[in-house]
């Protein structure tokens, strides 16, 4: 069977392999597309293998229908994982900046109080003074609060010259 496909299968490729590099000269998209619908999907269901070499002729293997068609499941199975992990970490970094923004409309003074489990008395500023056990809080665990809220200072400073009337 195959001794008789063989010809037919390697004037198809040959052709596909024109198409393309014609199809790439000009740049159209729609046409490499077909082409690789045709190896993805219509010859594996004949049984048959084209792996595209770059600058060498389409390679052709016959391989059993049922072998390919599992392999072709699992390739769009991992395309599609990797789809979803690059939506995932689209949305993560879209929550990052959404809570960023969020942050930038915080008063200075007001940035430590939103954390009651944290914290429990404060200075004139809003600066933490104890933490919510009651216990005052350290020189160096302040004086990295009060970076914290200079930085804060600037960035709702910049937020509030910036904003939309």
């Amino acid at each position: 069977m195959e001794a008789v496909a063989e010809p037919f299968v390697t004037a198809l490729a040959r052709f596909r392999d024109d198409v393309r590099i014609v199809a790439r000269k000009e740049k159209v998209r729609d046409i490499l597309d077909v082409c690789d619908s045709l190896r993805d999907d219509v010859l594996p269901e004949l049984g048959v293998r084209l792996e595209d070499i770059e600058g060498q002729p389409t390679a052709i293997k016959f391989v059993d229908k049922e072998v390919l068609l599992r392999e072709r499941k699992r390739e769009r199975e991992l395309a599609e994982e990797k789809r979803k992990a690059k939506e995932e970490a689209r949305r993560v970094q879209s929550e990052k900046q959404a809570a960023k923004e969020a942050l930038k409309r915080i008063p200075p003074s007001e940035l430590f109080r939103r954390e009651p489990d944290k914290y429990s008395q404060f200075d004139e500023q809003g600066i933490p003074t104890h933490d919510a056990a009651g216990i005052k809080v350290g020189e160096g665990r302040r004086k990295k609060l009060r970076k914290l809220y200079e930085q804060q200072e600037k960035v709702y400073a910049e937020w509030t010259e910036n904003r939309p009337n």
